[in-house]
């Protein structure tokens, strides 16, 4: 990945994801120089910011607010946001579990690690071992 001058990107970029991470693992994870944003009415705290062109060839716009820890993903409408995706945990090694939210559809590629656990599966053992326990002391 490489920090891209902004005139590279020409059109509008709309958010596809947030993350919740710190400012060290910020700069590890993107190891690009980032402006600073002091101005109220471009961002609601003071933030940090870059375009970023990722090895696969798309861009991203990254807003990182220094009070929320919130990371602001952005992408241009050209790629889908699911391929998008696919390419950024490619280029980023950031766990799945510090994402906040997504846009609606989009799937993450299988190598990132879900943040649910089967926990629908808990009740059922319970009920089941439950049951057993009651026919054993029936008998």
């Amino acid at each position: 990945m490489r920090r891209a001058k902004p005139n590279e990107l020409s059109e509008n970029a709309f958010p596809v994801m947030t993350a919740r991470l710190t400012e060290a693992e910020l700069e590890e994870w993107f190891p690009v120089p980032f402006d600073e944003i002091n101005d109220p009415w471009a961002a609601p705290e003071p933030s940090k910011g870059a375009l970023v062109k990722l090895e696969a060839g798309e861009y991203v716009v990254l807003d990182y607010g220094r009070e929320s820890n919130q990371l602001f993903v952005r992408v241009p409408t050209n790629p889908t946001a699911s391929s998008f995706i696919a390419s950024f945990f490619r280029a980023v090694l950031m766990p799945r579990a510090r994402v906040l939210w997504h846009r609606a559809g989009v799937r993450f590629p299988r190598n990132v690690a879900a943040k649910s656990v089967g926990i629908a599966h808990k009740p059922k053992k319970r009920a089941r071992i439950s049951t057993q326990r009651e026919q054993h002391s029936k008998k």
